[in-house]
């Protein structure tokens, strides 16, 4: 009896105009495709159609939706499958820490694609020598990089974190938001409005040069 073993999470970029081939290879071969039980930045139609497809739960740190990701991988009659992944997986890698947990069950083998934070810094027309990146709810991490990084890009925003915005303005950081960035329904504002999960912040201030 065939059961999942090895998961390829495949980056589907922040648009599906910019998709790798090598994404779009692996999706029409796998027997399963794996997607979020939540709303994405663009309709998925065309990308999974005439797919089997099977959503999974974020479950963060919520031992029961892990679990029942897991038994649910563990019920599936195929040795392999692809996980669609908004950006680039290996950034924070949503599939190990979101889904599973952390469980190592399988295999899992990171196809990279245009990574959601690059694309922002394109659409916003930055250049960028260094940055710092941190989900919304880092705020300890926050507290000991403020002022020592000139650039922030804030990930994972929801509205129980949004205070770190308030923080970062109060020390004098121009902050924007990007939602659905590269998509129809973009919108840059300079205000958190919580209205997706697809948003990135970018906090930047001028900071003296220093030497080494």
């Amino acid at each position: 009896m065939l059961c999942m073993r090895k998961i390829y999470a495949v980056g589907i970029s922040p648009s599906p105009d910019l998709i790798s081939c090598k994404a779009v290879e692996l999706i029409e071969k796998a027997p399963v495709v794996l997607i979020y039980d939540t709303d994405f930045p663009f309709e998925l139609e065309e990308i999974i159609k005439n797919k089997r497809v099977i959503k999974l739960k974020p479950g963060f740190k919520d031992p029961n939706v892990i679990e029942e990701n897991i038994r649910t991988l563990k019920s599936i009659d195929a040795d392999w499958g692809v996980f669609l992944e908004i950006g680039d997986p290996s950034i924070r890698n949503p599939l190990f820490y979101h889904i599973l947990g952390g469980s190592e069950d399988f295999e899992i083998e990171v196809i990279p694609s245009i990574s959601s934070v690059t694309a922002v810094f394109s659409r916003l027309g930055i250049h960028v020598r260094h940055f710092c990146m941190l989900g919304s709810e880092e705020e300890d991490l926050l507290n000991n990089l403020i002022d020592k990084c000139d650039l922030f890009v804030i990930v994972n925003i929801h509205k129980e974190h949004a205070g770190i915005f308030k923080r970062l303005k109060e020390h004098g950081y121009d902050v924007t938001f990007i939602e659905n960035c590269c998509n129809e329904k973009e919108k840059i504002t300079h205000e958190y409005t919580g209205s997706t999960y697809w948003i990135i912040a970018i906090a930047k201030k001028d900071l003296p040069e220093r030497t080494l």
